[in-house]
């Protein structure tokens, strides 16, 4: 039948190149995307990662619950900066004053679809709340997608901006971040959000317009990336003093950047002042990480032992930080070599002045980045790092690096189509090759990120423990945040964890020690007995006289039973769901 052919024969053509071919690729991307989603939500995802994401889910969990920024997390540390300040110990040690505002009110906004459903059973194993803060987060993941294809297209041309925002949904390290429940992808989003602003003041500038109003929204953007990680104000600084000498007027441009940073960021700060008498809160104490001691060893004393630091000690701390992030500068970037020509792209000679200039840029921010993380060092837990911000660059450094791989390859006047093709796969197998290991081989880690963490089992203190009771451990925010308990870091000493109980300066007794892998078969012998937790040797090896100790009762958890939980009662009998 004719009238049937020429039906089926327009329809292909539709497909092919109509407006039905484009109703197709954005079905197959929209499912493309859904597919990666689901399978890093649901098949790779084990928990959160980190203290510092724990950190912010719980003090998110108290907002979403109408207590501010309360927290049920307690650092020694900050129980002696509180007293030298002349501060009530007892109410200030539970507000925090530790972590940036916006990721645990982002993290408040992630829970509040199942803010009935938080208390975590001993039958789950992977926390409901877990799972809303990550899907949250590939959520700002896709945005920051979204957005940099804008950035990118102003730069260059649409292929450009296409083919990067495809390399950066590949790569793996976005993911995982994504899933670690680390403030990333809100950075990154932002990052994304404020390089727009930057870039259209640029053109604005160009074109001899006023470019105030993108400066005054790229001035909000580094406000808000303040608010997400103080460490982001290591980007803001370059950015400002390069808009500052680009731009015709030079103090209206800093005014501009200056002010609306200012409004958003001075009010946290005075917060914090009122709160524990520092406007940089307990967070002025990482500087002094990897100094003499690791940030956790200086965090679990009531002050900072200024004795073991010097000169040589300072310089140490930066050599090492400086070293590692070059050293491991490909990881860091995840894997991605396209990023990586970035470099050799900024003494390539743009033909348009916009990406010539941004490029200046995007490297002064980059470099004031690597000279913050060279301060505060980038420490990783199980593969990810909260100070990690070489993860912001990587789109915007993809773009560049593409744009700069695709001279180059029309330089070499080759037509084949098939040769073209076969470029750019490769393309994507150079970043995408993490992932493709994931698809193919799956993983073959634990249900949990065990060791050390055992969620079940550290929710059981939520039974055990009544509201305002305290518990001592080497990981207080897991107990902060799957028991939702109050927990104190462990102090170095017997002494000071006497002086803290005895004298309830954090508002009562210290009635639980719970001890994890992270002080104990984690670390061989010799850190055990000479380590950060020497003084509580004897308890960690569990040779401890229950007797002669001021907590009668113990109990193992964990799997394999590398967990101990020591208290001033049998709290497993006492808890309700034993009753």
């Amino acid at each position: 039948m004719p009238g049937s052919a020429d039906a089926i024969q327009g329809a292909i053509h539709a497909l092919e190149s109509g407006g039905a071919a484009v109703w197709v690729r954005r079905a197959l991307t929209t499912a493309l995307i859904a597919g990666l989603s689901l399978f890093y939500l649901l098949h790779e995802f084990r928990g959160l990662a980190t203290s510092q994401a724990m950190d912010h889910a719980q003090i998110g969990r108290a907002l979403l619950q109408g207590h501010g920024w309360q927290t049920n997390f307690a650092r020694p540390l900050v129980a002696g900066q509180l007293e030298r300040r002349g501060k009530n110990v007892a109410q200030k040690i539970w507000i925090d004053t530790f972590e940036a505002p916006l990721p645990p009110l982002l993290d408040a906004i992630a829970l509040l679809p199942v803010k009935s459903h938080l208390k975590m059973s001993t039958q789950d194993v992977i926390y409901l709340g877990d799972r809303m803060i990550a899907l949250t987060s590939i959520l700002l993941f896709l945005a920051s997608i979204g957005v940099l294809f804008f950035v990118v297209r102003r730069l260059f041309d649409q292929t450009v901006a296409l083919v990067s925002c495809v390399l950066i949904l590949i790569g793996d390290i976005f993911w995982q971040y994504a899933l670690s429940g680390l403030p990333q992808m809100l950075l990154l989003l932002l990052f994304c959000l404020t390089t727009y602003a930057l870039v259209r003041a640029f053109e604005e500038e160009m074109a001899e317009r006023p470019p105030a109003r993108w400066l005054v929204f790229a001035g909000v953007g580094f406000g808000l990336l303040a608010l997400a990680h103080g460490l982001t104000i290591w980007i803001f600084l370059p950015a400002l003093i390069f808009c500052a000498l680009y731009f015709r007027s030079h103090l209206w441009t800093m005014l501009c950047l200056l002010a609306p940073f200012a409004i958003l960021y001075l009010p946290w700060l005075i917060r914090n002042y009122l709160v524990c008498g520092n406007p940089l809160g307990a967070a002025f104490y990482s500087l002094f990480d990897q100094v003499g001691l690791s940030g956790s060893g200086h965090m679990r004393q009531l002050s900072i032992d200024l004795q073991g630091m010097n000169l040589g000690s300072w310089r140490n701390k930066f050599t090492s930080n400086f070293t590692q992030q070059t050293g491991q500068l490909f990881r860091h970037f995840g894997w991605n070599p396209i990023a990586l020509c970035f470099f050799p792209a900024v003494l390539h000679r743009f033909r348009r002045s916009l990406p010539a200039m941004i490029r200046f840029v995007v490297l002064a921010m980059w470099l004031g980045a690597v000279a913050g993380m060279t301060v505060y060092g980038i420490d990783e837990e199980l593969g990810v790092g909260a100070n990690q911000l070489h993860l912001l660059f990587v789109p915007i450094m993809t773009s560049f690096g593409l744009a700069y791989l695709l001279v180059q390859w029309s330089r070499l006047e080759i037509s084949s189509r098939l040769a073209r093709l076969g470029f750019f796969a490769l393309l994507f197998l150079l970043c995408g090759w993490p992932m493709l290991f994931n698809l193919l081989l799956g993983s073959t880690q634990a249900e949990v990120r065990w060791p050390p963490y055992a969620p079940p089992y550290i929710s059981v203190l939520n039974d055990w423990m009544r509201p305002n009771e305290i518990t001592a451990s080497d990981m207080p925010w897991a107990i902060a945040w799957y028991a939702d308990r109050r927990a104190v870091w462990l102090p170095e000493t017997l002494k000071d964890y006497t002086e803290l109980s005895d004298y309830q300066r954090l508002g009562g007794p210290i009635n639980g020690i719970y001890l994890t892998p992270i002080s104990g078969s984690q670390n061989n012998l010799r850190d055990i007995l000479k380590g950060e937790y020497k003084d509580w040797s004897g308890v960690i090896l569990r040779s401890v006289d229950l007797q002669k100790f001021p907590l009668k009762w113990a109990t193992l958890l964990g799997l394999e039973n590398e967990c101990v939980f020591f208290s001033d009662q049998n709290r497993q009998a006492a808890s309700p769901s034993k009753k």
